[in-house]
């Protein structure tokens, strides 16, 4: 019998020996009667720590985290794009979004996501990796977010920093890759066109009366809009009714473009993607970063 007392001894003080302490430290970290909300997600997250035996660091404002792969090359600030995999989900398992599951990384700024991501992110550098547990108030807090993020939801994201860049570095890169598909395209086509010092290129199949429209007129054109794959997003010539618009209410594309045109003249315009719909797009039919290829008959000037 004494034989057994001391084994059980031993193992009991084998057990404790083998507990990690950060289990410890979430115990003696829980906060009796919260009533805070910022109090009740602490909880909340430490005995989901807890219970899944995650070591886990945590920040001021309440964000636990663990980094997989610290990365290089710099953390991202506020005033950056950034472009990530992620998958978010809720701590019952739950999936509510996921980059990884669509098959395509999302880029955005920083200063557009909720607050944990913009405390969150800037942990990693490029290529970095890690898991953010983030409470609810620096999440979508009491008004949640549809139906898979009820109010006050604790969020976990996993989060795979692929790059970073200011917008106007991101807005440079564009325009390169913009003017390189553009000269391909003519190139491919045998079409000889124009630039403007704003990067548009143009043609001139008819030229007009020699009066040119400027951004305060009001232009009455003809026009058929298409990507360079062909695909053709708009035409105002298959509706059979020209469109009448005052310059200064379009894309910057045809305010610097349509001026190139005199009234009664018609040309093809190819405008960079960001003179156009930039990396937002335009619906379905334009997608994000596209160039856009106008034929456009300029009918009268007002």
């Amino acid at each position: 019998m004494k034989t057994f007392k001391y084994i059980s001894i031993f193992l009991i003080l084998g057990l404790f020996a083998c507990s990690p302490k950060y289990l410890k430290q979430y115990k003696e970290a829980m906060i009796e009667n919260p009533t805070t909300q910022a109090d009740k997600d602490k909880n909340i997250i430490l005995q989901y720590l807890q219970d899944n035996k995650l070591d886990f660091k945590s920040t001021e404002s309440g964000i636990y985290y663990s980094i997989e792969n610290e990365g290089e090359g710099g953390h991202p600030t506020k005033s950056h794009i950034v472009n990530t995999h992620y998958k978010g989900y809720r701590l019952d398992g739950k999936t509510f979004d996921s980059s990884y599951d669509r098959g395509e990384p999302i880029e955005f700024p920083l200063t557009a996501v909720i607050q944990g991501w913009q405390e969150a992110i800037p942990m990693l550098q490029k290529g970095g990796k890690g898991t953010f547990i983030i409470p609810s108030e620096i999440a979508y807090g009491s008004r949640g977010a549809g139906a898979d993020i009820p109010p006050n939801t604790v969020l976990i994201f996993d989060v795979e920093l692929l790059d970073f860049y200011k917008a106007e570095d991101k807005a440079k890169i564009q325009a390169e890759k913009d003017e390189a598909l553009i000269a391909e395209y003519l190139k491919s086509n045998g079409i000889t066109a124009k630039r403007t010092d704003d990067g548009i290129y143009y043609t001139v199949d008819k030229t007009g009366n020699g009066t040119h429209p400027d951004i305060n007129s009001k232009v009455t054109v003809h026009y058929e809009g298409k990507l360079l794959n062909g695909n053709i997003f708009d035409s105002s010539i298959k509706r059979g009714q020209p469109a009448t618009f005052p310059l200064s209410g379009v894309v910057p594309g045809w305010q610097l473009g349509v001026p190139l045109f005199s009234k009664g003249g018609s040309g093809t315009l190819y405008i960079p993607s960001g003179l156009a719909y930039g990396p937002r797009g335009a619906g379905g039919a334009i997608p994000p970063n596209a160039v856009l290829i106008f034929d456009v008959q300029l009918i009268d000037i007002k």
